[in-house]
């Protein structure tokens, strides 16, 4: 069994790392089933599950990766930018799965030590949903807010935060009527000052 990582890219291509495509023989042109073993796994298949399982067509159009199905990925909840773990099961067979790190919480202070980092990696992940400097703004609300031990511990164990976060801003009806009642202010004050 091997096991490797990758970034599901936007439009849900995801690269397979070289040392999978070599011992799997990947080529261009080839063709996998892929179908969904429980709520937290996809496999990708050189072999058809058969009738019992509903399953999808991924080709190899280059050799280093594929598009896989948005259906699946959007009912386990996974999106552009989530690293994905892939293990090789056997000569035709990947599973893939989002990774969830062990992450150790001995100490408050590694607690706010591994709550950056996550932070960082969420930051750097390419975002299709908002503006970079958006999300910057929020990246260092959270990363420089001196949060309580549990706050810190629910924060690490919250998937996508940042991401999550920048949803609830864009569908909250009281940050949208300040964000509102704030920019006719300033349109004012803009306008006073040009006399």
């Amino acid at each position: 069994m091997l096991t490797a990582t990758s970034v599901l890219e936007q439009e849900y291509f995801l690269e397979f790392p070289a040392v999978i495509r070599e011992r799997m023989n990947i080529k261009a042109g080839d063709r996998f089933y892929a179908y969904k073993k429980d709520t937290l796994t996809l496999i990708v298949s050189r072999l058809h599950p058969g009738k019992s399982k509903y399953c999808s067509c991924v080709y190899f159009i280059e050799e280093h990766g594929a598009v896989l199905p948005y259906g699946f990925l959007h009912r386990m909840r996974i999106r552009s930018g989530d690293t994905l773990e892939l293990t090789m099961e056997s000569q035709d067979e990947v599973t893939i799965r989002q990774k969830s790190d062990v992450i150790q919480l001995f100490s408050p202070k590694s607690q706010r030590v591994v709550l950056r980092a996550k932070l960082k990696r969420e930051f750097e992940a390419p975002s299709r949903f908002s503006h970079q400097s958006f999300r910057e703004d929020l990246y260092s609300v959270l990363s420089l807010t001196e949060w309580d031990d549990d706050v810190v511990l629910r924060l690490i164990q919250t998937p996508n935060l940042l991401r999550e976060l920048t949803w609830a801003l864009y569908n909250d009806d009281a940050f949208l009527d300040f964000f509102e009642q704030r920019a006719k202010a300033l349109t004012l004050e803009l306008i006073k000052n040009q006399r």
